[in-house]
């Protein structure tokens, strides 16, 4: 490196976006003769991580707005060696050196804000708030980004810590900045879809200590399925009534509810059963005339 590069400070690019920071230093060993890293394999990986998952949503973004001129969002890092942020890390998103787009730069850093501020746990005490925001006609738009972010990290802990700056144009309040700490929210899991279903069947087995019973089911022409299904029963009277109707070769009557996972395999489904009766002598669906398939 030379006199005159050693003294040349790193510039920000125009229409900066957001910059994230280490709070850490980035060099941790500084030998007599230089210093043996280069900001690539010194590279924080989390603020990487967020850098890029930041620039793919807000590429999408701009994507969506499908506008007359090619714009696109660039990325830079580098060790910063003086300033404020000197030996930190410093990712920054930025749109190409194109004239007028302070417009479309600030409304990114507005998004980049709110999705900043959607990820985290909580705001600590040494986040800058954004006190003049307004409502967000994105926010359909933020809120599938958000939840994709924190289904991805769930819940993970961040083991080195940064700030989020956005370029947010606000004479009032000139700074805006975020510190990501602590560990990122965790996914709202949502309730797995149930279905009522009930029917006859004959008794196959059960678990007592797990808690379940399996059933040949009874379909509407009065054919027995070859393979059982479970149910996990809640009471202890189901397994009962399952036994006695074993003994007395007894047909049964159950309802319960159909569970599907929403997080696993389509066909993933679960039963958990209500009630289960034996089906008396006086009735007259004991008339079955049964037939295996």
């Amino acid at each position: 490196m030379s006199q005159q590069q050693k003294k040349t400070h790193f510039k920000y690019p125009k229409n900066l976006i957001i910059k994230v920071v280490s709070l850490e230093d980035a060099i941790k060993i500084q030998y007599s003769n230089g210093i043996e890293c280069t900001p690539d394999n010194l590279a924080n990986t989390e603020i990487k991580d967020f850098t890029y998952y930041l620039q793919s949503i807000l590429s999408k973004y701009i994507e969506d707005l499908k506008l007359d001129v090619n714009v696109r969002i660039e990325n830079t890092f580098f060790i910063d060696t003086e300033g404020e942020h000197e030996k930190k890390y410093i990712g920054m998103l930025f749109l190409e050196n194109q004239p007028n787009q302070e417009e479309l730069t600030h409304k990114l850093a507005q998004l980049a804000y709110e999705i900043a501020s959607s990820v985290i746990t909580q705001k600590d005490i040494l986040s800058i708030a954004h006190f003049d925001r307004k409502p967000s006609e994105d926010n359909e738009f933020i809120a599938e980004h958000s939840e994709k972010f924190i289904n991805k990290k769930n819940g993970r802990s961040i083991k080195h810590p940064f700030t989020v700056t956005p370029s947010i144009d606000n004479k009032k309040q000139p700074k805006v900045e975020i510190l990501v700490s602590g560990q990122y929210c965790a996914p709202k899991f949502k309730a797995p879809e149930t279905t009522p279903v009930e029917g006859y069947a004959i008794p196959a087995g059960f678990d007592e200590y797990g808690n379940s019973v399996s059933l040949y089911s009874i379909d509407s022409n009065h054919k027995v399925s070859n393979t059982p299904f479970t149910l996990t029963a809640n009471h202890a009277d189901h397994i009962m009534t399952l036994a006695s109707a074993k003994i007395n070769n007894s047909i049964l009557y159950y309802t319960g509810d159909r569970v599907e996972n929403p997080k696993g395999p389509s066909k993933q489904k679960t039963y958990v059963l209500s009630t289960l009766s034996i089906v008396r002598d006086e009735s007259p669906d004991k008339n079955f005339q049964l037939q295996q398939n």
